[in-house]
C-alpha cells in the first residue's frame, strides 16, 4: 500500500493536478450528499427506521462509511474555500460543506459526527490562531444550534455513546463488547494476529471489530499496528512542518490551507476510524497520498530539505 502511495505521488507532480483530483472528490461526495438528503427528504430511512442509508452496494452503502467518507472530503472543500479567490467558487465550497456537514447529521453517525466535531475544531484553532476565544465561542453557538435543528431523536443518538441503554437497538453495548474482544485477541496474538480478514471467526455474532486499531491490531499483530499509525501520524508532522513555514505568508501561500485542510481530514478519519473496520479500505490511503503530493510540490518550490 505504500508503495501505491508513492506511484500516485508520482505522478500528481502539479498542483493543478492535485486540485483536479481533490475537485473530483468532492464532486462526488456532493453526489451522495445529496442522495441522502433526497432519501430523508422521502422519508426512506431505512438504517434502524431513521438513518439515510449510503448510495449503491459498495463501501458506500454503509451509512456509517459513507459519513466517515464526507467527514474526510468536509475539510478539504473548506481549505480550498480559503485558497480561491473567486466570489463564485467561495459560495460554492460554502453550500457544498453546509450540504456535506447536513448528510453527515442524517446517517446518524456517531463515529462521523465526532470526527466532524475534531476536524472542525483543529480548523477554527488553526485557521483562526488570532481570534481564537471568539471562535470558540461562535463554535460553541454553531454547535448548539446545529444540535436544535437536527432531526428528534439526534442528540439521544449522541448521548448513547457516553450511555449505551440509550441506544434502541443496543449497537453501542455490543460495539463496546467487540471492541474488549478484539483487545483481548490482540493480546493474545500480538506477534502475526490471527490473519487478515478473520475478527469475525472469534467474534461475537461474526460482527467486526468495528474499531480500525483494534482490527490491525487483531489479525496483523501489534508491530502492524505501530506501522499503521505511523503511516498516519507521519504526514501529519510534514504537514505540519509546511504550516509553520508558510504561516507568515498566511493568506499568500496555497501550500497553508491546503496541509491544514489535509491535517484536519487524516485527524478526522482517525477519530471516525475508531468506530468502523476501515483500515484496508482507501480512506486513509488518499488522503496520505494527497499529503506526499502536496509535500513533494512544497519541497519542489522551496528546496528545502526535510
Amino acid at each position: 500500500m505504500n508503495l501505491a502511495v508513492h506511484s500516485f505521488a508520482d505522478v500528481v507532480r502539479t498542483p493543478f493536478r492535485l486540485k483536479s483530483l481533490v475537485l473530483m472528490t468532492i464532486v462526488v461526495s456532493i453526489w451522495l450528499s445529496i442522495g441522502a438528503l433526497n432519501d430523508y427528504r422521502l422519508g426512506l430511512t431505512t438504517v434502524e427506521g431513521y438513518r439515510v442509508s449510503g448510495r449503491g452496494d459498495g463501501i458506500f452503502g454503509n451509512p456509517n462509511d459513507m459519513a466517515l467518507h464526507l467527514v474526510t472530503v468536509i475539510p478539504l472543500t473548506i481549505a480550498l474555500f480559503f485558497v480561491t479567490r473567486r466570489f463564485i467558487s467561495r459560495i460554492v465550497y460554502v453550500v457544498s460543506a453546509l450540504v456535506m456537514i447536513s448528510a453527515v447529521i442524517l446517517t446518524f453517525s456517531r463515529g462521523g459526527f465526532l470526527g466532524l466535531l475534531v476536524a472542525s475544531a483543529f480548523l477554527a484553532y488553526k485557521l483562526g490562531y488570532r481570534r481564537r476565544l471568539t471562535i470558540a465561542v461562535a463554535g460553541v453557538v454553531v454547535l448548539l444550534t446545529l444540535l436544535a435543528l437536527a432531526p428528534g431523536n439526534y442528540p439521544v443518538r449522541l448521548a448513547s455513546i457516553f450511555v449505551p441503554s440509550l441506544d434502541p437497538v443496543g449497537s453501542a453495548g455490543m460495539r463496546r463488547e467487540i471492541l474488549l474482544r478484539s483487545i483481548l485477541t490482540a493480546i493474545r496474538h500480538p506477534l502475526l494476529g490471527i490473519g487478515m480478514g478473520n475478527f469475525h471467526i472469534v467474534s461475537i455474532h461474526e460482527l467486526v471489530t468495528h474499531n480500525a486499531y483494534t482490527q490491525v491490531a487483531s489479525e496483523l499483530g501489534i508491530a502492524a499496528l505501530v506501522i499503521y499509525t505511523m503511516f498516519m501520524v507521519t504526514p501529519l508532522r510534514k504537514l505540519g512542518q509546511i504550516v509553520s513555514a508558510t504561516r507568515v505568508a498566511g493568506r499568500k501561500s496555497n501550500y497553508y490551507y491546503l496541509a491544514i485542510g489535509l491535517q484536519a481530514s487524516l485527524l478526522g478519519y482517525m477519530v471516525s476510524s475508531f468506530f468502523a473496520s476501515v483500515a484496508y479500505l482507501w480512506y486513509v490511503y488518499y488522503l496520505v497520498a494527497y499529503a506526499v503530493c502536496l509535500r513533494r510540490m512544497y519541497e519542489s518550490e522551496t528546496e528545502s530539505l526535510w
